[in-house]
Order: C-alpha cells, then sequence, then structure tokens
C-alpha cells in the first residue's frame, strides 16, 4: 500500500476497492447503457497527504480511473459519455475542490466535472437533476456519520444505478449501545422511522441495523440485491469500515465482490506483515509458512465451508429453480465468495445428489449464467 495511507490503512483499502471497481463496473456498463454519472456525495479533500494530485482521495481515483476508461474506448471531447459529479459541505474543503478542479480540467478531457457545495441532503434533489446520464453510481462515504437518510438515497434508486455506502461501524456503534442521547434520531436517519423504532424495540445490536440498513436499500429503495464489504481497523480484528453496496443487476454483485476480494486480500497481507516481527536468515523459511491470512480471508474461509448450506436453503425457498446468476447474486448478498467459487460449490452439490443435474448438458462441466438450478 502506497505510503500515502500510513496510519490510515482503513482507508487505503476503501480507496482500493472503489478503483478496482469503478473500471470493470464502468465498462460493462457502458458496454449496455450510453453514459454514466459517478456521483461522490462527501467528496472532500480531507485528510489527504496529496495535496496537488490527491491521488489518495476519492476524487483523484474517480477522475484518473474513469478518464482512462473513457480514453481506451475512444471517447470524443466534444461528447463525453462519464460525468463526474462532487458534492462537499465544507468551506475550505470544497475551496480545495475546486481549486483542484480548475487546474486539473486539462488532464482529464474526456469527462465532464461538475461540483455542488453544501450539505448532500440539501442537494440531492439538484444533484440527480445534474446526473442526466443513462446510468448512476453514487458513492456516499461521509467523516463520521451524517446527512443521508433514506430520503436523500431514494433519487437515485432506480434501475439504472447502483449505489456504495461507508457505513461507518466505527461511528455508529456509539449510537447502538448503551442509552446515548441521539441513538433514536441517528437510527431514523440511518434507516428511516419505521425500520429505527423496530431496532429501539428489539434492543438490536450494530449487527442488527447493518442486516436493517440491507433491507431498507432493497425493500424502501429498491434495489434487488445488497451486501457489505468489512475493512478492518489494521490494528485489531474489528470492522472499522462497512462498504454497502446495492444494484439491480446481478453482475454488479460479483464485480463488487471481484474487487473486494484482490483489495481486501492484499490488505490482510499488508497487515500481516505490518505485525510480523523482524526474521534473521535461519528462521525466515518458517516464517514464510505462517498463515498471513487476515480476518477478511478468514471470514471468507468460514462462508467458504457453509456456501453448500446457504445455496441448498436459497434453492428450498425457491423450488421452481433459480438461474446460476441470481442464485449466485443472492448467494453473494451474505457471503464474500466469487461465482468461479460458488460454480464449483454447485458441481459438488451436483456430484452429491442435492441439486439437479439438468444444467449438464453435453460435456459441459460447470453452470453457464442461464441455466436453472433446482434442489432435489
Amino acid at each position: 500500500m502506497s505510503d500515502l495511507y500510513d496510519g490510515r490503512e482503513q482507508s487505503g483499502a476503501k480507496h482500493d476497492i472503489l478503483k478496482r471497481y469503478l473500471e470493470p463496473f464502468s465498462n460493462k456498463i457502458l458496454s449496455a447503457w450510453s453514459s454514466i454519472d459517478f456521483i461522490d456525495g462527501f467528496s472532500g479533500p480531507w485528510q489527504n497527504i496529496d495535496t496537488e494530485n490527491l491521488t489518495d482521495t476519492s476524487i483523484g481515483i474517480a477522475l484518473r480511473t474513469l478518464s482512462l476508461v473513457a480514453e481506451a474506448r475512444g471517447h470524443s471531447r466534444q461528447a463525453p459519455k462519464i460525468r463526474c459529479i462532487f458534492n462537499e459541505k465544507d468551506a475550505k474543503s470544497f475551496a480545495l475542490l475546486e481549486a483542484y478542479i480548475e487546474r486539473s480540467r486539462d488532464e482529464f478531457p474526456l469527462i465532464d466535472i461538475k461540483t455542488f457545495h453544501g450539505e448532500f441532503v440539501e442537494n440531492a434533489s439538484a444533484i440527480r437533476s445534474a446526473a442526466s446520464n443513462a446510468y448512476q453510481l453514487l458513492f456516499v462515504d461521509p467523516t463520521g456519520y451524517t446527512g443521508f437518510p433514506p430520503s436523500a438515497l431514494k433519487p437515485f434508486g432506480n434501475r439504472s444505478s447502483e449505489v456504495i455506502v461507508n457505513f461507518m461501524r466505527s461511528f455508529m456503534e456509539r449510537f447502538v449501545s448503551g442509552e446515548h442521547q441521539d441513538r433514536e434520531a441517528a437510527l431514523i436517519a440511518l434507516v428511516g422511522k419505521k425500520r429505527a423504532q423496530y431496532l429501539l424495540d428489539t434492543g438490536a445490536n450494530i449487527e442488527a441495523v447493518e442486516e436493517e440498513y440491507l433491507k431498507m436499500l432493497r425493500a424502501d429503495l429498491g434495489y434487488q440485491f445488497s451486501g457489505f464489504s468489512p475493512i478492518h481497523n489494521p490494528d485489531r480484528r474489528q470492522i472499522h469500515f462497512n462498504l454497502a453496496f446495492a444494484t439491480n443487476h446481478s453482475m454488479g454483485m460479483e464485480t463488487m465482490r471481484q474487487a473486494e476480494f484482490r483489495a481486501l486480500s492484499e490488505y490482510d497481507r499488508n497487515r500481516f506483515h505490518k505485525k510480523r516481527p523482524p526474521q534473521d536468515d535461519l528462521f525466515g523459511s518458517i516464517g514464510e509458512q505462517l498463515d498471513v491470512r487476515g480476518p477478511y480471508l478468514y471470514a471468507r474461509k468460514n462462508h467458504m465451508d457453509c456456501a453448500d448450506e446457504h445455496m441448498l436453503q436459497l434453492l428450498s425457498d425457491h423450488p421452481m429453480g433459480l438461474t446460476f446468476e441470481k442464485l449466485s447474486a443472492l448467494t453473494q448478498q451474505s457471503l464474500y465468495l466469487r461465482r468461479t467459487e460458488l460454480k464449483d460449490v454447485l458441481v459438488e452439490l451436483t456430484l452429491q445428489g442435492k441439486v439437479s443435474d439438468d444444467w449438464k448438458v453435453g460435456r459441459k462441466q460447470k453452470p453457464n449464467e442461464k441455466d436453472i438450478i433446482k434442489s432435489i
């Protein structure tokens, strides 16, 4: 990881997921849709080290990644197909944002760039009006927790959109533990009044709040699929950020799980090397054999162990069967696994006689996306 993230490695992991997601996302969307808006609701910059180029901010990452995509796809300056919209409420940060955009426009000639100053919740309608491209990706990454209730997210919730929200677990835990005086207000602003009351009545913990948040994204905002990507504290086995992701497309879940796998596997390895004591040559080879799995990779191992039961339960709930792509997306809402791994699980379930082998046509060894999968 870049030295720019020393002391805030969790932010580096978050930005790595964003970068690894943006490129395949934008290429897939632009193969089916004419144009994209990337909307950064809490853009900053803040706490960044690179004050000149903002390479360690979502601003710089989005502009550089999407600019490379636009160039590779042959976009023109006269009719840009990608727009970046940055919103920031803090006056000092907004001035830095404006100054950066002003001096960098020539570096990103294929990107239409717009900025908004003010609270995201107050600017949401105007931002949605400005986001006139065919598809929208909304990125919500506040400092702490404030200003993005369901009502602010709802204008962006439709078939041609996706949303990534940084659920600040390390911050939100303060509001759901004990008798915090702002607990009720924080929960209402997060999931709406009805869901907040349910959480208060049931004495919910942070995991229950997160589950209700995913339900809100699906039931209230209308997304078909949603899930979390956990980013742990670099020094402790506890989740610092939990990136909530929602989409209407099964491939969106796969694209996020792929980006998450690459970014967080590297993050786990970096955590291991950070904690590993110095080794001399005598014990160096032994040290190389140590288990480098951190909390994310351990969670993946546990998810692999229960994937068969999880998929069988989903198939039991759908007796008419599910296409493999939908079965995968539903599974990926809870499990940090990729489709290639889920295909292997399904093949094993077929060999065990727990899943129908109707999908095995000819010499095919693994299911295709549109194959109907049924339990026996």
